[in-house]
């Protein structure tokens, strides 16, 4: 299976979970933390649904997707959970289906978040204990001040913008700033670093 990776903005999109075990507490975690609208459906919801959650004390229906961007198929029968993905694509959702990739449109990576930098590992559904594994080793190799690099580079970004209309050179710039020797510049010194060699890099693309 080929598959491309993507990280969708989920904000404000509705996320239906069907099921109540402790997986769909996790991806109802993982959504709500994203921002997404909610919404688990389940006939004996759990005591620990997490706040925020509009939870659906029902056997599940092809109606409850209604609207839903992302679905996850969480009961613990395979045959529920195939149907369930019929039903999300025919109401045009994309779903996952919890151990079943045949019957996945995407799978959740696992995820490490350093502030704006995110590090997502998956293995196309095949082994998600190994992606959790992958996860854990590269993150432990994350440069301390990386969130506060790429918030610094945000800014350049933007400032780039006002000062360098074509879109290659920009990309150009960006480039050479967002690299280790920057980063040990950066950690060393500052913005100010950033701010003074996007300086020297935008005299040399005009020419100057």
């Amino acid at each position: 299976m080929k598959t491309y990776a993507i990280m969708l903005d989920i904000r404000g999109r509705r996320v239906a979970i069907i099921g109540g075990g402790s997986v769909a507490l996790r991806k109802a975690r993982s959504a709500l933390e994203a921002g997404a609208i909610v919404t688990l459906i389940c006939p004996d919801p759990p005591a620990n649904v997490p706040a925020g959650t509009t939870v659906i004390a029902e056997r599940y229906r092809p109606e409850h997707l209604a609207g839903a961007m992302l679905v996850f198929a969480c009961t613990d029968e395979r045959a529920v959970n195939a149907r369930i993905a019929q039903d999300a694509r025919a109401a045009g959702a994309l779903v996952n289906a919890v151990d079943q990739p045949d019957d996945c449109d995407f799978f959740a990576p696992a995820l490490a978040a350093f502030g704006e930098v995110q590090i997502a590992i998956g293995t196309g559904g095949s082994a998600p204990s190994l992606a959790g594994w992958l996860r854990d080793r590269v993150a432990a190799a994350v440069p301390e001040k990386i969130a506060d690099f790429a918030a610094a580079l945000r800014d350049i970004r933007e400032l780039l913008k006002h000062r360098v209309a074509d879109l290659d050179t920009r990309m150009g710039i960006m480039k050479q700033l967002a690299g280790p020797e920057m980063y040990e510049r950066f950690a060393a010194q500052g913005p100010g670093a950033l701010t003074a060699e996007m300086g020297t890099l935008v005299a040399r693309a005009s020419g100057i």
